[in-house]
């Protein structure tokens, strides 16, 4: 049995420890209270003999291993020390190399934004660096990656050749017939 000392109000549940009305810590007590407002119905006395009965409040016996214990004699289950959970299991793996198909994109878009200046100049290394990455890629796709910058690098570099070659094939034919 445990009683809160604030309140003096009596719980039987033994995974209680602190009074649900105050929160102040219970005390157990293995001998009824003085206190004259007690209720002795909290365990019936099973006992009739007079020289158990001063001995009826004690804990008893610990039950045998593997015995049945009542719900209400069963010690409370105090749970471990709290640890964070296990993030899932990854494999570990190397980031392959994917210099060349990068390069490969970033020369391409700056081809694309800025060719005025510089005409199908990045767009034909765009493509030759792209085409380069890839067959890197398809010889060991385990130590080099980046397939998808190298094809976005051959893609808009060879888009950006096709315009300059529609251009300089406008500009002969605008000549030619003009």
């Amino acid at each position: 049995m445990k009683y809160c000392p604030q309140c003096n109000k009596q719980f039987n549940e033994p995974w209680l420890s602190f009074c649900s009305d105050d929160g102040t810590p219970l005390i157990t007590q293995m001998t009824p209270p003085a206190d004259p407002n007690w209720d002795p119905q909290i365990r019936d006395t099973k006992v009739k003999d007079p020289s158990e009965q001063e001995t009826q409040w004690f804990t008893r016996e610990p039950p045998v291993a593997g015995g049945w214990i009542a719900p209400d004699e069963r010690p409370p289950m105090a749970p471990g020390a709290w640890q964070p959970p296990q993030p899932p299991y990854q494999v570990r793996t190397t980031q392959p190399s994917q210099a060349l198909a990068l390069c490969s994109m970033i020369v391409a878009i700056c081809g694309l934004v800025f060719g005025g200046c510089l005409g199908p100049v990045p767009g034909i290394v765009a493509v030759v660096l792209g085409l380069m990455a890839l067959a890197q890629i398809k010889k060991s796709p385990d130590k080099v990656g980046g397939k998808p910058f190298a094809m976005a690098g051959v893609i808009i570099g060879g888009l950006t050749i096709a315009f300059y070659v529609l251009l300089l094939l406008w500009i002969l034919a605008a000549i030619a017939f003009g």
